[in-house]
């Protein structure tokens, strides 16, 4: 597609921008309830998945709640695996490559999973804890729908606290007017979290 464009330049400028955006064709859908009711909520869509329906990341803002999680997931009989930034290198490096392979379809992971995983598989990202701001948003549901997927994929996010509900908003107003997401457009490369 580079032939395409004379001028490099405008094709980097277009890519990046859309990066910005919200993919089209990659459904999102908004799940308000109270804490207690996330995990009940999570069982059941998991349950209810096709067992054809392709790889899910289910995305938690902390390494606590991967692992309290895993614990859940482990006494329902629902194979996983874990990735938070508290393993080693080494382990991590395992899950990446066991997930990408396709031996377990399910990954519970922080946002160190939201870049640089060979996603193709992934039919279902589920926000069970949603991210604090709109680029982490947008890296979670970047990993659904990608280039080389079967299916067109879905994005499914708890919504728990009412501080939640303006970046929900926002992202539902971009999803329904293909827009970039507000206050993206500035941003050249992704800030480490916490710093």
């Amino acid at each position: 597609t580079l032939a395409k464009f004379a001028d490099v330049d405008r094709f980097v400028h277009l890519s990046t921008q859309s990066l910005h955006r919200l993919p089209p064709h990659v459904q999102q859908k908004f799940i308000r309830l109270k804490g207690r009711d996330k995990l009940p909520e999570l069982l059941q869509l998991l349950k209810e998945r096709p067992s054809s329906g392709g790889a899910v990341l289910i995305f938690c803002n902390t390494a606590s709640t991967v692992n309290w999680l895993g614990y859940i997931l482990d006494d329902h009989k629902i194979k996983h695996l874990r990735l938070q930034g508290q393993m080693s290198a080494a382990a991590r490096a395992g899950v990446f490559a066991s997930f990408q392979k396709g031996d377990v379809s399910v990954l519970v992971c922080t946002d160190l999973a939201s870049r640089g995983l060979d996603t193709s598989s992934v039919q279902l990202v589920v926000n069970y804890d949603f991210p604090d701001t709109l680029q982490d948003y947008l890296h979670r549901a970047g990993r659904v729908g990608r280039v080389g997927s079967k299916a067109p994929g879905a994005v499914v996010s708890f919504v728990t606290h009412r501080w939640d509900v303006d970046l929900v908003r926002k992202i539902e107003t971009a999803a329904r007017k293909r827009t970039g997401l507000p206050g993206m457009d500035s941003i050249n490369k992704p800030t480490p979290k916490g710093g």
